[in-house]
């Protein structure tokens, strides 16, 4: 190595650059160089001292600095030492943090590695094996995203999805496919069990049944069976999966088609329950367990209604047996129509019978001016009109009607400071909207309905309100007329006349 230019020879000193500033001399046997010698680079050019100085301590060279180069080589033996203390399999590789770190290559699905573990110990990539599982005459075979082999299991043909070129055996086509053997055409003993019977003969004429055990026998009172008159006893249910349950009885000539409930004692009855999801909602009760007395008392007719519980409420109504009367459930609770929905006419023989009992009314008092006052006003409102609804529906043809409107009534009732609600012949009634109800066989079952809301009179009330009110009118004009005549006879008598 030259420095300035010079050849290094032996016994020269020369500084050493371990930041302390110390020299040697080279002796005859010193290694790292040849003395004499220049040093090159692979690329064959000369290795200048600047090249390996240290810049951080060698203040007095000349020429180009290398600090990168000269801390490579000081960091070789700290590397060295850090790659003997690495143990284990894998390989060595350096991190972004200038450490040195034991690598390994992991497996993944299907796939079996092994890492090496010294010089020749390279480590191998292979497919994992796959252990047999579920093996057979047949087998299902499943496949991961990249196409290989990931399992398999027991098959059977009912796996395969059936078509014209699949005719492969599966237990319903061997059912199916059974032919049904007659045996009156056979001789000798024939056998039958309760399995051969099945839960539903075809036929009502299977009449013998020596070969079916005496317990068994009472498996055929819970079959309805499809032909012949028969009594059934116990409890049936019908049921249809997917649709609505039907029960239908058809007759073959069109009438005289009967479903008979026949509650076998005088004092007890017969229930058609409706349910909601299997809670009691309605019944029907044929009997309404008042026992027959005798002049066709007892067994009449109940429609009963039940809370969201099941629990009974109350009877809706009744149809007595011996009359024929209609009855309601509870004694004045409720209502023949809504406002709603209304009775369009009611024909009659009579009127209507309304409770007038002095024992269940408080007092009658009589009105005051301003009640007079307003009643006579409201006489003077009564005239004809027409309902818009029959106009559209017959034209000219519509009716005229006789009465007034509740909306006037309530502003003739308010001008002589009263409450229009305070009495009873002023109503107004509301209703939410009903949305459309349709059954599972597109049966509307239930009318959408707008809310709404009417007013309304009790006219009976309104009349006798009027007619109290004119009969005071004529009586004050009465007693005015009086008082004039008897002014003016008194006038004639003091003037002579």
């Amino acid at each position: 190595m030259r420095r300035g230019g010079g050849a290094l020879m032996a016994g020269q000193k020369v500084k050493l650059k371990d930041q302390l500033g110390r020299v040697v001399r080279l002796g005859s046997d010193a290694t790292g160089a040849t003395v004499g010698k220049d040093l090159r680079w692979p690329d064959g050019t000369v290795v200048k001292p600047s090249d390996i100085r240290n810049p951080s301590t060698d203040t007095g060279s000349t020429g180009g600095l290398a600090p990168t180069v000269w801390k490579l080589i000081r960091e070789i033996p700290a590397n060295i030492q850090k790659l003997a203390k690495l143990a284990g399999t894998g390989f060595t590789t350096r991190g972004g943090d200038g450490e040195w770190y034991q690598r390994s290559i992991a497996q993944g699905e299907g796939i079996a590695v092994t890492n090496g573990d010294g010089v020749a110990g390279d480590p191998t990539v292979a497919l994992a094996e796959l252990d047999n599982a579920g093996g057979g005459a047949l087998q299902k075979t499943a496949r991961d995203g990249y196409g290989r082999l990931a399992g398999t299991s027991a098959a059977t043909t009912d796996d395969l999805p059936e078509g014209s070129t699949n005719l492969y055996f599966t237990t319903g086509r061997a059912a199916a496919a059974a032919p049904v053997q007659s045996v009156n055409a056979h001789t000798g003993d024939v056998v039958l069990g309760p399995s051969d019977v099945g839960a539903q003969p075809a036929s009502s004429n299977l009449t013998a049944w020596a070969a079916i055990a005496p317990a068994s026998k009472a498996d055929d009172l819970s079959v309805v069976h499809k032909a012949g008159a028969e009594t059934i006893s116990g409890r049936k249910t019908v049921t249809e999966p997917g649709v609505a349950s039907q029960f239908i009885v058809k007759g073959d000539i069109g009438f005289n088609v009967n479903f008979i409930l026949d509650k076998g004692v005088s004092n007890g009855f017969n229930t058609l329950l409706g349910r909601s999801v299997g809670v009691n909602r309605w019944a029907m009760l044929f009997g309404g367990n008042e026992p027959e007395t005798g002049s066709n008392a007892g067994s009449d007719f109940v429609i009963q209604r039940y809370d969201d519980a099941g629990n009974v409420i109350a009877r809706a109504f009744t149809l007595v047996r011996a009359t024929g009367t209609m009855a309601p459930g509870l004694d004045n609770s409720q209502q023949l129509g809504t406002a709603s929905f209304r009775w369009s006419e009611l024909f009659a023989a009579n009127g209507t019978i309304n409770t007038s009992d002095a024992r269940e009314k408080t007092s009658v008092r009589p009105f005051t001016p301003a009640e007079l006052a307003a009643a006579v006003e409201l006489g003077r409102e009564i005239g004809a009109y027409q309902w818009l609804a029959m106009i559209e529906a017959k034209g000219s043809a519509a009716r005229q009607h006789i009465g007034m409107t509740v909306q006037r009534a309530i502003e003739i009732m308010q001008s002589h400071g009263l409450d229009p609600f305070a009495y009873g012949f002023i109503c107004y009634d509301q209703w939410p909207e009903l949305l459309e109800v349709v059954g599972e066989d597109g049966e509307i079952v239930q009318e959408a309905r707008p809310a709404g809301d009417r007013y309304s009179f009790r006219m009976d009330e309104l009349l006798a309100f009027i007619i109290a009110g004119e009969r005071a009118a004529r009586q004050a004009g009465e007693q005015a007329m009086a008082a004039k005549i008897e002014d003016l006879l008194q006038r004639l008598a003091a003037a002579g006349l």
